[in-house]
């Protein structure tokens, strides 16, 4: 063991010293030319100095190299890693800081300091430099004048109006999904999550592109080419020596990378060919402007009219293909699992639904705003699991939160959710919706299910409104049990069952039966 922690420290250390080469070469270019050439990963090697002093940081700091050799451990195992930073920064009072090299990372847990961090630090982690090969200036990956630009022009494609226009295929869909998961009634436990992925990509490519699915067999290749390629990226985040580019290449971690990217760009392509078709053959409408479109029909007339480039409508599309299926696909399953763990909570939401819809009717766009407790299960759900369980930033400049203030040229990790997964202590871990029931218990503040800050999730009304309906239609029709006491998790950018979420289905019995 100690012999594998000293050539981590040692190639740790040669990463550090190679860099600081560079960084030599690269001021007496600065200093004839005028110009700093020096990439970003050589930037950040040399952050501004430290003023402010630093909270308590992570046990198993080394010197120089700071956790760096923890690197080989929390790559193989994000989820642990996160439970483990977001456990011992409660412990420190909701800020502690994690060293990399030379980086500062402050990770915070504290509701009101993460609020202020995310709402003062809008540019991304230079993680998502990484995700520029797959999905280019995207409004995932972009910042400044690129992202405001991109995510003004955007936002009128997830506005209410286009949504409620979608709540046809939002009730197909979700009828769909009960009718092919009919089979497993009676039979026990069964893993529901792959048939809410399919189901859910089939709603984004109806709704938000408006074309009929693409094959399962390409749609599975782009699952597994995103899960392979994202697991480079955390790799390539601890393993800071791959950070560089000959080695890199010479690892042969280039190759994949590269091969991954054009696996995922095809189906993008694909997409855009198959909207393109539709297009051609859709009658003209007598709707104009720009304000009511759907994304990819808002996408390609922006398009047509100068605005978007055709690359930027690759990177764009790529970024709602990643985001727009399975995170709500993925937090329908552990909504499901939380439901069939608390039949309480499974009862009540039952009973609301049928004073609402009935048995069988369809969701309007009236019916939303009835479904208060409906709401609430799935805000609670995404609290005590939150489909995005870090929020990675840039601290561009200091900021004052209740006991630190954060220095420039640093970064935060912020956890505003995680504490309730692993709390088993605290009333905040209990699966609770009433809570966003009470007026003196959680505001919408408290509520980052979706992100915080203005880099929100621009999809989260389509979201809610999507698993809204799923939900009525399931939990109308079946009656759910779960037990949650083998379920393990992992985490990329998103988390995720790994194992003992299965549910078991009973067929509810109609009033009039």
């Amino acid at each position: 063991m100690l012999s594998f922690i000293l050539i981590i420290g040692a190639l740790c250390l040669l990463f550090i010293l190679y860099m600081r080469a560079e960084n030599w070469r690269n001021r007496e270019e600065l200093y004839k030319t005028g110009f700093d050439t020096r990439s970003l990963w050589l930037k950040r090697l040399w952050p501004n100095r430290i003023v402010h002093p630093l909270p308590p940081a992570l046990p198993g700091a080394l010197p120089i190299i700071g956790h760096l050799h923890k690197g080989f451990t929390w790559s193989s195992n994000l989820f642990n890693f996160f439970k483990i930073l977001s456990e011992d920064c409660v412990r420190q009072g909701g800020v502690t800081v994690l060293k990399l090299g030379p980086e500062i990372h402050y990770a915070i847990t504290d509701p009101q300091d993460a609020l202020t961090a995310a709402k003062s630090c809008l540019r991304r982690h230079y993680v998502f430099d990484f995700v520029k090969v797959w999905q280019g200036n995207s409004i995932g990956t972009s910042a400044g004048e690129t992202w405001t630009r991109h995510r003004k022009l955007l936002n009128p494609a997830f506005s209410l109006p286009v949504i409620h226009g979608f709540l046809d295929v939002f009730n197909s869909q979700a009828k769909k999904l009960i009718n092919e998961v009919e089979p497993f009634v009676g039979k026990g436990l069964f893993d529901h999550r792959p048939y809410f992925l399919k189901n859910n990509f089939e709603t984004l490519c109806a709704g938000t592109f408006g074309i009929d699915a693409i094959s399962e067999k390409q749609h599975e290749q782009y699952l597994q080419s995103a899960y392979k390629l994202i697991r480079l990226f955390k790799e390539k985040l601890f393993k800071v020596w791959l950070q560089i580019d000959f080695i890199y290449k010479l690892t042969g971690y280039k190759k994949k990378e590269d091969q991954l990217v054009k696996n995922l760009h095809s189906l993008t392509k694909a997409v855009l060919e198959q909207k393109r078709i539709t297009k051609e053959n859709e009658v003209e409408t007598n709707t104009s402007g720009l304000k009511y479109k759907a994304f990819l029909d808002l996408l390609i007339d922006l398009s047509a009219d100068g605005v978007f480039t055709e690359k930027e409508i690759r990177e764009q599309t790529e970024i709602i293909l990643t985001t727009g299926f399975e995170t709500t696909s993925t937090q329908l399953t552990f909504t499901m699992l939380l439901l069939g763990a608390h039949p309480d909570v499974q009862e009540k939401l039952y009973q609301e639904l049928l004073e609402v819809l009935g048995p069988e009717r369809d969701l309007g766009k009236y019916d939303l705003n009835k479904l208060v407790y409906t709401n609430a299960v799935l805000m609670e759900s995404l609290r005590v699991f939150p489909t995005v369980p870090v929020v990675l930033r840039c601290v561009d400049q200091d900021v004052k939160l209740k006991n630190y203030t954060m220095n420039a040229g640093t970064y935060c990790v912020i956890f505003p959710l995680i504490p309730n997964v692993s709390a088993k202590d605290k009333k905040g871990d209990q699966f609770r919706p009433e809570r966003w029931l009470d007026d003196d218990s959680c505001s919408s503040q408290d509520f980052a299910g979706f992100g915080l800050g203005k880099r929100g999730c621009i999809g989260k009304t389509y979201a809610m409104i999507d698993m809204k309906v799923k939900l009525a239609h399931f939990i109308r029709r079946y009656r759910v049990r779960a037990d949650m006491s083998q379920l393990q998790l992992s985490a990329d950018f998103v988390l995720k069952p790994v194992s003992g979420h299965e549910i078991s289905i009973e067929r509810r019995h109609s009033p009039a039966a």
